[in-house]
């Protein structure tokens, strides 16, 4: 072998050791400080409500926050996030079975479940006293309604908190397009409704020329959502970890209400369509 051969073999030995050292360094250097090597799948669920949880096709204002949340640069574990959108039996189904890990929507006016852990709250929906009527803007309690016909949401009338309300008679419908329906047609002469969503609505009626409807001064209930992890999944414990982190820097940040869209000097986020025929009669 002559002389310039076996320098080469040298140099092409040393840069390899080299080159091995400074991998196992580098792989070394990455479980150090906690960044997975592998993205891990997380599979969540929150049942559809317009604005807040839908097709991305449609305004989904609580998926893109939890999307941003486990999107967060600063987050040491690479979750791979997938939010399906769908009816309340369906949901429950996938819980049950595994198919979900998760869900984004607990309501505070529900009791939490032993096989979960909760985030802290990262949405909170106010619940107001809804009317044609000015009057309502004095309501500051559900039993100055007492025996009134009040309209309001299944995802509301549904939990544990006021499923046993006897202070009104409920009028329970299945979605907000239902609710406001009812009050539209006069069936019912209040709601109880989230008021961002009748902010939305409002933004409907004005377009069309029509007065907005009244709402309460105050709110008669304060919702907080938080996010839900199966404790059979592992890594449930990090997974709110992380969540909260994350959501609290974004609460925190002007990001948060563009996420929310909050500023109201825009169309509605409201399917229009849906509401052409409610809107005409109104």
């Amino acid at each position: 072998m002559n002389n310039k051969l076996s320098v080469r073999l040298a140099v092409f030995k040393r840069m390899s050791k080299l080159l091995s050292v400074f991998c196992r360094g580098l792989v070394l250097a990455v479980l150090a400080v906690g960044v997975p090597l592998q993205a891990q799948t997380l599979n969540l669920v929150g049942n559809k409500v317009a604005t807040y949880i839908d097709e991305h096709e449609l305004p989904a204002r609580q998926m893109d926050l939890v999307y941003a949340a486990f999107s967060a640069p600063n987050l040491k574990a690479n979750w791979q996030l997938q939010i399906t959108a769908t009816t309340q039996a369906w949901s429950g189904s996938g819980l049950k079975s595994g198919k979900f890990s998760g869900y984004i929507d607990h309501y505070s006016l529900n009791q939490p479940k032993d096989n979960y852990v909760y985030s802290l709250p990262y949405i909170q929906l106010d619940l107001h006293a809804v009317s044609r009527y000015q009057s309502v803007e004095n309501v500051l309690r559900l039993e100055q309604l007492y025996r009134e016909r009040v309209g309001i949401e299944n995802r509301f009338a549904n939990t544990d908190r006021l499923r046993g309300e006897r202070d009104v008679s409920w009028a329970r419908a299945p979605s907000f397009f239902d609710n406001m329906k009812q009050l539209a047609e006069g069936r019912v002469d209040y709601l109880l409704a989230d008021k961002a969503m009748i902010a939305e609505m409002n933004i409907l009626l004005k377009g069309v020329g029509e007065k907005p409807v009244y709402v309460s001064s105050m709110p008669l209930f304060k919702v907080d959502l938080t996010l839900a992890m199966n404790k059979r999944f592992k890594g449930a414990e990090k997974v709110i970890s992380d969540f909260n982190e994350a959501a609290t820097s974004l609460k925190n940040s002007p990001e948060y209400n563009q996420l929310m869209q909050s500023d109201l000097a825009r169309e509605s986020l409201l399917d229009e369509k849906i509401y052409t025929d409610m809107l005409r009669k109104w």
